[in-house]
């Protein structure tokens, strides 16, 4: 425990990191960001993108995320130099900057819409390749997730303009809290405290369970419990294409679970791939399940890609911008449908 709180106290010590939401010229923004969908476009010089600092940055943002069937990095990497980063580069929706400067300390910056928008743009100075390397190594997970964040809430965004307000006002009577579905989707199946929603097109479909249980202890967040659980509610509601199929959560590959927090909420993140027992099919999925401690249940949020042949990160990001709409009923909504 010790050595946890001095290592806090040194990463503390040995940097300074500043969140702003605004930029000095935010005022002035009139460019809409662009970019591939998880792409981020790196500003550093050759010299220390051809060093161990450059091998570090490039085994973080393209390592294959053990959830994807194909071998696909989380993220699109594009270098360029910082002469180059000129008005085109600086519209790009994720940009990440690393330059060598005379600080004390390391400084590692994280901005919002600073030359276009939606946009995400975090800067890294330090004095030597040894002060950015320990900066980097420090917010890594941080950086990644702040462009992850900056996709998510993108594709919310857009969603929000595509509501099938029909699924809205169904879940909000259901469930007591409802998420924004695009154009597409409908219900496939609705039991007691379990719905399916799919949007199927040709070649992709996107589907999400949602379903909820009381809340007894800690231990249905284990992974095991929250696998278990899962198994049963799709062997019950979600069957494969031939007699005797249904899907279930795929032993090929060890799953990935993580304690984090949704909406303010104590929460278990599983990510993993399924298939369909007696049936060759199958794909990635990400779940959350937290306490709703209001009703003292458990509500599991939980959406699967299914596309052959495609890739499928991207389309896991769909997903993701569904579950980031999330709310409660409030008593607005409430007098809307009448």
């Amino acid at each position: 425990m010790k050595n946890i709180i001095l290592s806090f106290i040194l990463t503390i010590a040995l940097f300074s990191c500043t969140d702003s939401n605004k930029s000095k010229s935010a005022s002035s923004i009139i460019y809409t960001s662009g970019g591939r969908t998880s792409e981020v476009l790196i500003v550093i010089s050759k010299g220390l993108w051809d060093s161990p600092l450059g091998d570090s940055i490039r085994e973080s943002f393209e390592q294959v995320p053990g959830w994807l069937p194909r071998n696909e990095p989380e993220y699109i990497v594009t270098r360029i130099s910082k002469k180059a980063f000129g008005s085109t580069y600086q519209k790009q929706r994720n940009i990440f900057l690393i330059k060598k400067a005379e600080v004390n300390k390391a400084k590692v910056q994280f901005r919002k819409n600073m030359y276009a928008k939606p946009q995400t743009v975090v800067t890294i100075k330090g004095n030597s390749d040894k002060q950015l390397m320990h900066a980097f190594l420090a917010y890594k997970d941080k950086i990644r997730k702040s462009f992850h964040k900056n996709e998510v809430t993108r594709i919310a965004k857009a969603y929000s303009g595509l509501e099938v307000r029909t699924i809205t006002k169904q879940l909000d009577k259901k469930f007591g809290f409802h998420m924004v579905f695009p154009k597409g989707f409908y219900v496939a199946n609705d039991k007691a405290d379990f719905i399916w929603l799919r949007r199927p097109t040709r070649d992709v479909e996107e589907g999400v369970f949602i379903y909820t249980r009381p809340y007894t202890d800690t231990s249905s967040f284990s992974m095991q419990s929250m696998i278990a659980y899962r198994n049963e509610i799709t062997k019950k509601y979600v069957p494969g294409p031939v007699d005797n199929s249904y899907m279930k959560v795929s032993d090929v590959f060890p799953p990935m679970s993580l304690i984090t927090e949704f909406k303010g909420a104590y929460a278990s993140q599983l990510r993993t791939l399924w298939d369909v027992h007696g049936y060759a099919m199958g794909g990635p999925f990400v779940s959350y399940t937290f306490i709703d401690t209001a009703a003292s249940r458990l509500i599991t949020i939980d959406g699967y890609i299914k596309a052959p042949k495609k890739e499928k990160r991207d389309l896991l990001l769909h997903i993701e911008a569904i579950f980031h709409s999330f709310a409660y009923t409030t008593v607005t909504d409430t007098i809307n449908y009448k």
